[in-house]
């Protein structure tokens, strides 16, 4: 028995919200689902600060109630925000995420992508045929994308269709 439930949120401390909106909202179709502000010592605490400010956007797939993706941008922090170090650009690395999105319009969000000038892990590979069930992926026709968020964070756009 799970002592805990189905993932809520995945939380990505973002250097600029509107930036990370352009990729998240914009070019994948994430709906706004709250867009707020908070600020003082007590929210501050929560996260290991002194004193912040902080934007809060949660982003979410088609009403989807866990799941969301959440964007938060931190201001006026004390003690300073610290830098993480940039991921490999060619390669994924240990303790490393990657948020993994579904979606069927593979063929028209890499030309979007690319026009972005997002860094791709790798070259977005053709679509793979997988014949075999596994525990959870059915079989089925797959493709896959794997690039990098304004942040570093890696992203993987997943397609799927029946065999």
């Amino acid at each position: 028995m799970s002592l805990t439930g189905p993932v809520k949120r995945v939380t990505i401390w973002v250097r600029d919200a509107e930036r990370s909106l352009r990729l998240y909202r914009d070019l994948l179709g994430l709906e706004v689902i709250e867009d707020k502000r908070l600020a003082g010592a007590d929210i501050a605490r929560i996260i290991g600060l002194d004193t912040a400010a902080l934007r809060i956007v949660h982003l979410s797939s088609g009403g989807a109630t866990h799941g969301w993706i959440g964007l938060y941008e931190l201001a006026d922090a004390e003690p300073q925000v610290a830098e993480l170090p940039p991921p490999p650009p060619d390669r994924p690395a240990y303790g490393q995420v990657a948020i993994v999105l579904t979606t069927e319009r593979m063929a028209e969000l890499l030309p979007q992508l690319r026009a972005e000038g997002v860094t791709f892990l790798a070259p977005p590979q053709p679509e793979y045929v997988k014949s075999t069930p596994g525990g959870a992926t059915p079989p089925g026709r797959y493709s896959e994308a794997l690039f990098f968020d304004p942040d570093g964070v890696l992203v993987s756009l997943m397609g799927y269709a029946p065999l």
